[in-house]
């Protein structure tokens, strides 16, 4: 039972007591608290049951504070068989942090000055140290975060709780153990404390800068398998809600797609996006439809559309008592607040989603496992989303919602920026989100917000829209700014905010007001950054904010300051280290902090140094400086992929092998990867390796990368799958055909295909011929003739398969064009080589006429393939001659075109 109520709270799903009563009523009151947002109250009664039974001993320092939280913990807290209540404790805290960190509006309580046992200047102190313990790998942690108190009590209870090595007092080079959760074994209650330890070792890193640490790895490994969720299923009573069993399984998926964007592992997303889309029956589709965008706007254009519609969870979205955020109209003489669509079906699809994307294929059809599934064509769109209006559609719950979200933070992540059709998708999925009836969830509704506004501060006719709806949602949280947009509202919906916070991913209220520093920054408002920048204490995005602008002078005094104040900020000296190219200050970052960044710009360093610099580049350093880097933190895959390029550069193939081996499990669609695998692997002589990671790469996202491609033909061509050369032939022809015209063509590969094509058993019967054959003949003789305009070489080619296809008009044809071809090179009159090569060509037409001009021809029995061969084989030979008379008369060339006349 008591894992029931746990479950409760993981869905924030109201406690029926009296279905429940046998549980003890502490529990369950406490429980309730937590669901309904009150988390603070069962906060502010452990302060005052504790009051001052925190002492430090000595100076206060980050040590010092952490030995005397542990001390307290051991003895006033943790006891055997009291896990439960230590786990609600640990809930509770994690969420009065985040709802003062978060959310909003923070919940004044005075923990510090509370627990410990001291006063006055002390308590400033005490929460600089606290807010330090939680620094990781040198990069401190956001200082200015209220009450740090809570997330360290959190964590130490956490790991109490779970039974794991604490975080905070391991050294760097130590090994820490990753937890195993077995479906069978682990106890429901201790999945649910590490499902909670999870949750908040992510809200850990989401106070540093960038992933680092055993942090990820720890989350990493409680995510990694859905026996979370078994564990926790098989001790909940038998006749429990099956819906709710379901509800829970889509929140591990959609947690576990936050999990990868946090520690930038975004491309193992999709297989927890496809399973949670199942899971939930959530039907959705981007296609096209014809829009009016502007007052004045007399024809729609194209444009992109998300149609969607709910199926299950849609009678769990929690209700909420203020339904949204503050919304800013855009107010444009020009634009319509949101684009009014014309009926999906008014014309096919096909040709507005062509416009935008020319190179789509046209026949595919609707795909469940992309990211953003497509329909093309009308006939593609599924039956019930068909029907739907697409200017007023039904509301989503807000866990369709929220996979929208994460499938527009995982879009964001894995493609490239500023890119126009990129910007038409991500704003085609949040208009979906936003403009849809019903109540919103404060947290849902105010994250997609804030996504199109920076979308829309991208785009001139949007960007006051966008500025202004920025600053509003950062006012929303409560800070502390001195003139607002908006007036403070006395009802806000604590419940809705927190509601589905560990669903989204994590954006601290700082981190909104630096994104808008930023923005202010792009737009050439530095004054307003910089004024940000201060106000929330960050000293190094100040330094880069006027480095950015040239100003280096103005950013290293910045950081000298930040580090008189802070000795032990890793990432300034790091900074600092970029702005000067000063190796000694990457030494001393990674000295101090075991920093990652420091140790990859020591590497780029050696790899590449400056030309003031007057050293020449050092492989063996650069590696060991990566070496060092991956150690602290290995799932980095751009690391990895620089160790992998220096290993291929400095020929050590072992090494190249093994890095570019991490990077294609770090991201199985990498197709640069896979290649450079493959070529680690040719060099190591493992042929049948090599042409695995090949398939792989080809199979990626390289369709239009000849450099695979041509590794691809070339080792398939080694181990004989000629079916696999004839792809990759193809697919090179294809992609270089624009540019290079017949130079795509590989002349002795494709002399190899035809060989093996003509020495095979012909068929006139379409069926009994095999895939090569129909394959090799369409590409031999459609594709080629497309191609070639002066290679007589390659007309010979497609003349053989013309004849093994018993089309021997054809193949005179193809003979014919060949002499065309070379008769017509202009060096035929200066040129002795050029002559003798077009006198050859001409005794192969003489031939090819000979043999093929009495067969019979294309229309049957009584026809010829050329009757007049005799007359065709005199006017050729004399044509040429023309040509060379007075230039060629004592060439051997002009005695073998007089020996060919006089044989016909």
């Amino acid at each position: 039972m008591d894992t029931l109520l746990h479950v409760k709270i993981l869905l924030v799903e109201e406690v029926e007591s009296s279905k429940i009563c046998s549980l003890d009523q502490k529990y369950v009151s406490t429980a309730e608290h937590i669901i309904n947002g009150e988390s603070f109250q069962l906060v502010q009664q452990f302060i005052d049951r504790f009051k001052g039974k925190v002492t430090i001993k000595g100076e206060i320092s980050t040590s010092s504070v952490l030995v005397a939280l542990n001390d307290f913990l051991k003895l006033e807290i943790v006891k055997e068989g009291q896990e439960n209540e230590m786990l609600y404790m640990a809930i509770a805290l994690l969420q009065t942090f985040i709802q003062n960190n978060y959310t909003g509006p923070a919940a004044r309580l005075k923990a510090v000055s509370g627990l410990f046992n001291i006063t006055g200047s002390d308590i400033s102190a005490t929460n600089k140290a606290l807010a330090r313990s939680l620094a990781i790998l040198g990069q401190p942690a956001y200082e200015l975060m209220d009450d740090p108190l809570y997330l360290v009590l959190s964590l130490l209870l956490l790991e109490q709780i779970t039974g794991q090595a604490s975080l905070f007092d391991i050294s760097q080079d130590q090994e820490v153990p990753l937890p195993v959760i077995s479906a069978e074994s682990t106890p429901g209650l201790l999945a649910v404390a590490n499902w909670w330890r999870a949750r908040a070792l992510l809200t850990h890193l989401s106070l540093i800068p960038e992933p680092s640490g055993f942090q990820p790895s720890i989350v990493a490994s409680i995510y990694q398998s859905i026996d979370l969720v078994h564990a926790i299923v098989k001790d909940l009573p038998e006749n429990f809600n099956e819906d709710f069993k379901r509800q829970l399984y889509a929140m591990y998926y959609l947690e576990h797609v936050k999990c990868s964007l946090a520690i930038n592992t975004e491309h193992l997303c999709l297989p927890s996006l496809t399973k949670v889309k199942k899971l939930t029956d959530f039907k959705f589709v981007m296609t096209g439809a014809r829009a009016t965008r502007t007052k004045f706007q007399q024809k729609a254009h194209a444009g992109l559309i998300i149609l969607a519609e709910s199926s299950i969870f849609q009678k769990f979205s929690i209700s909420t008592r203020s339904s949204s955020p503050g919304t800013f109209a855009l107010e444009s003489d020009l634009l319509l607040e949101k684009p009014h669509f014309e009926s999906v079906a008014d014309e096919p699809l096909d040709e507005q989603i062509y416009s935008k994307r020319p190179k789509l294929d046209l026949d595919s059809g609707y795909g469940e496992d992309k990211l953003l599934p497509l329909a093309l064509r009308q006939e593609n769109i599924p039956k019930s989303l068909m029907d739907l209006d697409p200017n007023n559609q039904p509301a989503l719950s807000n866990y369709d919602n929220i996979q929208l979200l994460l499938r527009l933070y995982t879009i964001k992540n894995t493609t490239p920026a500023k890119d126009p059709l990129v910007e038409e998708e991500l704003t085609a999925l949040l208009s979906r989100i936003l403009y849809q009836d019903g109540d919103k969830n404060w947290s849902v509704f105010a994250r997609s917000l804030w996504e199109r506004s920076i979308l829309e501060t991208t785009k001139a006719k949007t960007i006051e829209r966008g500025l202004l709806q920025m600053q509003s949602l950062v006012e929303e949280l409560d800070l502390k700014i001195q003139s607002k947009l908006i007036p403070s509202s006395d009802e806000i919906d604590v419940v809705g905010r927190l509601s589905y916070i560990h669903q989204l991913p994590f954006v601290p209220r700082w981190e909104l007001d630096s994104t808008l520093a930023e923005k202010y920054m792009s737009l050439g408002i530095l004054k307003s950054a910089v004024e940000i920048y201060e106000r929330l204490g960050m000293a190094c995005e100040t330094a880069l904010c006027y480095a950015a602008v040239g100003d280096e002078k103005k950013a290293e005094e910045v950081l000298l300051q930040r580090i008189k104040e802070n000795e032990l900020d890793a990432r300034a000296y790091s900074i600092m280290g970029d702005i000067k190219q000063d190796p000694s200050l990457w030494e001393k970052s990674w000295e101090i902090g075991k920093y990652v960044n420091a140790k990859n710009s020591l590497a780029k360093y050696y790899f590449n140094p400056p030309a003031k610099s007057g050293i020449e580049p050092n492989y063996s350093a650069t590696l060991k400086h990566l070496n060092d880097s991956l150690r602290q933190y290995p799932l980095s895959f751009e690391t990895w992929y620089f160790y992998g390029c220096v290993g291929l550069q400095c020929g050590k193939m072992e090494l190249a092998a093994e890095a570019f081996s991490r990077c294609v499990s770090l991201d199985p669609h990498h197709a640069l990867s896979w290649s450079n695998l493959s070529a680690a692997y040719m060099t190591l002589d493992k042929l049948k390796e090599a042409y695995s990671c090949l398939k792989r790469a080809v199979a990626s996202d390289a369709q239009k990368n000849w450099k695979i491609w041509e590794n691809y033909m070339l080792v398939a061509v080694k181990l004989n799958e000629w079916e696999d050369v004839l792809v990759a032939c193809k697919q090179l022809v294809s992609i270089k055909r624009d540019k290079s015209g017949e130079g795509s063509i590989d002349l002795p590969i494709i002399e190899k295909l035809v060989e093996l094509l003509v020495t095979s058993e012909y068929s006139e019967d379409p069926e009994k011929l095999s895939y090569f054959q129909k394959s090799c003949t369409e590409f031999i003789c459609v594709t080629l003739p497309q191609v070639i305009t002066t290679s007589a070489r390659c007309w010979r080619m497609v003349a053989r398969v013309e004849l093994w296809r018993k089309r021997p008009w054809a193949a005179l044809e193809c003979h014919e064009r060949a002499y065309r071809a070379i008769s017509h090179n202009p060096d035929l009159e200066i040129d002795e080589k050029a002559w003798d090569d077009t006198v050859g060509a001409c005794e192969d037409l003489v031939a090819a006429y000979e043999s093929l001009g009495e067969m019979e021809g294309k229309y049957g029995p009584d026809s010829f393939v050329c009757k007049d061969w005799k007359y065709k084989c005199r006017s050729t030979i004399k044509t040429l001659m023309s040509k060379g008379k007075g230039r060629w008369d004592d060439s051997l060339g002009w005695d073998r075109l007089i020996e060919a006349r006089s044989q016909i």
